[in-house]
């Protein structure tokens, strides 16, 4: 089965607006039915590129993911040009301009003449309410192309998608082969010595398609196979070959490995977070059940609420400087205390793009975990730029503490 997808809107193309539904979808297609994207097409809001696209791609595809275009603005124009390519008028559906009024009366907010134009859709389309937002998803047909087409808010598109748009993509698909897909990821390798690596294994299974991703500062390693009797052996070899390197395997995310080994334990963190800011917290907040295993955060930004917070000794401070491996040590070790908790991890580096010193330039952090006979300490020293060393130490923190925790 052949499968596309077109995105529309001026703000894909000028970089305002990145397009992270795509890839979401190609994750979840490849996962959920073995089906990987044959290609993506991003059009500018103009009714003759949308047209076009629509029909080259119905003309292809056996069926396309359409996103965007579908609001309630004068820029918002898809479902006109989904009639214009299927040769059919607009036509109100009378359950969406229901739903509309719907949740406009419970906001309290009076519906206008543009939002009501949500529930205008090509005749003949199936039309899917959309309990995430106003405008409804519809299906339209083109010759032998299925064509389904969603809101580009991501909180919509995924709900859409993921209860409506693949189940029928599974009924379409019917009995074909499904291909299996595992991703590994992993942390402290880059993506050349990833390949590196794991390159003796692909002459052993060469029905595997070795494939790599990188979402910095993590590495991705992808398995594709035909089947699981093919795919399970090359996972459990380069598993045994990566070791702790792969901190997770498919949707698990890094701060949810490093919650799963706090809750067995049954044990509790506290954070004391310098140049990142509370990055740390925000991901670990992130996943459900945090209040299980996270206990509280401090960023200590200034050298005095390192002190304050987290009970850095002045003397610390002035003899190796707030960015040292003696701060950061006393920093996870005085938040740990202050909170009570079995395990205290800090952060602690220049961001850029000023400060540094000689021994320690700009892009240098400082990471530190202590706990139940735990005293462990990192340098790490990453040349990028400042959002990119706040998230290298963030990660790094968050992987020191996968590795600890044991």
């Amino acid at each position: 089965m052949r499968v596309e997808t077109l995105c529309t809107g001026d703000e894909l193309l000028t970089g305002l607006t990145a397009d992270t539904n795509s890839t979401w979808f190609q994750t979840k297609l490849l996962d959920r039915l073995g089906v990987m994207v044959r290609r993506s097409t991003v059009v500018p809001d103009l009714r003759e590129d949308i047209v076009e696209a629509l029909l080259t791609l119905s003309a292809r595809a056996d069926a396309v993911l359409v996103s965007g275009g579908l609001g309630p603005t004068a820029d918002d124009f898809t479902a006109e040009c989904a009639a214009k390519a299927a040769g059919v008028g607009l036509v109100e559906d009378v359950r969406a301009a229901q739903h509309i009024r719907d949740r406009f009366a419970k906001r309290g907010l009076t519906v206008t003449a543009n939002n009501l134009r949500q529930a205008m859709v090509p005749a003949g389309a199936e039309v899917i309410l959309n309990s995430e937002g106003s405008a409804p998803m519809f299906v339209l047909r083109l010759k032998a192309c299925t064509l389904f087409f969603v809101p580009g808010v991501p909180k919509e598109y995924r709900h859409l998608v993921d209860t409506e748009v693949l189940p029928r993509l599974e009924k379409l698909a019917g009995a074909r082969p499904k291909r299996v897909l595992c991703v590994l990821k992993t942390m402290g390798i880059f993506e050349s010595q990833l390949d590196a690596k794991v390159q003796p294994l692909y002459a052993k299974h060469p029905r595997v398609t070795f494939g790599f991703r990188t979402q910095q500062p993590e590495n991705h390693l992808k398995l594709l196979a035909d089947d699981e009797a093919a795919l399970a052996p090359a996972r459990a070899e380069c598993l045994a070959l990566l070791g702790e390197l792969v901190f997770a395997e498919g949707e698990q995310t890094l701060a949810g490995a490093v919650g799963e080994k706090l809750k067995a334990k049954g044990h509790r963190l506290a954070l004391a977070e310098s140049c990142t800011g509370g990055l740390v917290a925000a991901q670990l907040t992130g996943e459900p059940g945090a209040s299980a295993w996270l206990e509280s955060s401090a960023v200590v930004y200034s050298e005095s609420a390192k002190q304050r917070w987290a009970g850095v000794s002045a003397a610390a401070l002035a003899e190796h400087g707030a960015v040292s491996e003696g701060v950061a040590l006393e920093l996870a070790a005085g938040v740990r205390a202050a909170a009570g908790v079995e395990w205290g991890g800090a952060v602690t580096g220049f961001a850029g793009p000023t400060g540094g010193t000689a021994k320690d330039p700009v892009g240098t952090v400082y990471l530190a975990v202590c706990g139940p006979g735990v005293d462990a300490v990192e340098r790490h020293y990453w040349p990028f730029d400042r959002e990119r060393v706040r998230r290298a130490a963030a990660w790094g923190l968050m992987d020191l503490l996968r590795r600890k925790v044991v």
